[in-house]
């Protein structure tokens, strides 16, 4: 039988499926790659992701969505570029010459770029880009400036089109992306070193949040993220049974307990916004929160979202959590006032 849960490749493109969520994770159903892909090369096969080689043109444009880095290019280190871009003299970036597609970008990589090259940052596309491509393009550039005027940053990203003949043919493309990979094979690979550090987290985020430390000291801190991708969190007391389940099934392990076991703890430096604690959650006890401290999620300090009490039921002597009901757990109520009549005795009928 064909096995189809590791490293799935074509070309130059690659799919970890381990690193995959939508692989991993029963209750995540992200469909970004499939809704990207103009091809139709990604979908799921027994319920598990598949790359269909004969259908996918090596083109990277899906690379972009995929909030885990699942998805690459072994010719194109888009951490390495970003470096390398930034010792250059110039604030333009031209699709097929610098960068195979800008499919391959998102938020994170293209505020990285402005946040530090501190100047204005055009993107130049092809009369022959697709409309998906653009129109993804034109949302990751939206968001990026609404954060960036968030922050009080002064520079922006723009897109426009590209009006010198340039040869986008395969073969063009191929030696492009030859030359650009021998200029980028170092000694240590960016992305490898960003990936050794933080496992469960993007190379991406953490550059990113790298990134915005360089700036810190001049921006805005308290922000508006509800049409921005950070992700805060929040847990209503009353609902939250300290399961731990939102904590078990976190990829990135941004949600953790402290060592008694009476708190839960999140760092927003380390959400992605996979939405798989909100899904496991079977109280809804877990909420979006829309506002965030960005020192917060710069330096990944954690916030405690909820603290609980324990004390001793006084019915069945088990520990159990105190939200100023009283000191009979929440089984024994419930056992008392549903079954109290099997108790009654035989004279008082």
């Amino acid at each position: 039988m064909e096995n189809i849960n590791f490293v799935q490749t074509k070309d130059f493109f690659s799919l970890n499926a381990l690193q995959c969520l939508r692989n991993e994770y029963l209750f995540n159903e992200c469909t970004l790659c499939f809704e990207r892909c103009e091809h139709q090369a990604l979908s799921l096969f027994k319920n598990k992701i598949k790359l269909f080689e004969e259908l996918c043109t090596s083109c990277g444009a899906c690379i972009g969505v995929c909030p885990t880095q699942s998805l690459s290019l072994s010719n194109f280190d888009l951490t390495s570029f970003i470096f390398t871009f930034l010792e250059k003299e110039t604030n333009i970036i031209v699709e097929k010459v610098d960068i195979p597609d800008f499919g391959i970008v998102d938020v994170y990589s293209l505020l990285c770029i402005v946040l530090r090259a501190k100047c204005n940052i055009f993107l130049e596309y092809h009369a022959n880009t697709s409309m998906a491509t653009l129109d993804y393009l034109e949302s990751q550039i939206q968001k990026s400036n609404l954060f960036l005027a968030a922050i009080g940053f002064e520079h922006s990203l723009f897109m426009r089109q590209h009006n010198e003949p340039v040869d986008t043919s395969r073969r063009s493309l191929f030696k492009t992306l030859f030359n650009a990979t021998q200029e980028l094979q170092q000694e240590t690979n960016s992305s490898k070193q960003l990936n050794q550090h933080h496992k469960t987290l993007p190379s991406k985020m953490v550059l990113f949040k790298n990134s915005l430390k360089l700036v810190c000291e001049d921006m805005n801190h308290m922000i508006d993220i509800e049409n921005l991708p950070l992700y805060n969190q929040k847990i209503d007391f009353e609902n939250c049974t300290n399961c731990v389940e939102c904590i078990t099934f976190c990829p990135t392990q941004a949600l953790f307990q402290n060592s008694s076991k009476e708190s839960i703890f999140f760092q927003s430096g380390k959400c992605i916004g996979c939405s798989i604690c909100h899904e496991v959650c079977q109280h809804q006890a877990i909420q979006k929160e829309y506002h965030l401290d960005l020192i917060e999620f710069m330096f990944d300090k954690a916030q405690k979202l909820v603290e609980f009490e324990y004390i001793t039921c006084q019915a069945c002597n088990n520990a159990f959590i105190h939200k100023n009901r009283g000191n009979i757990c929440d089984i024994c109520s419930d056992y008392s006032n549903n079954f109290s009549q099997m108790f009654t005795l035989a004279k008082d009928l």
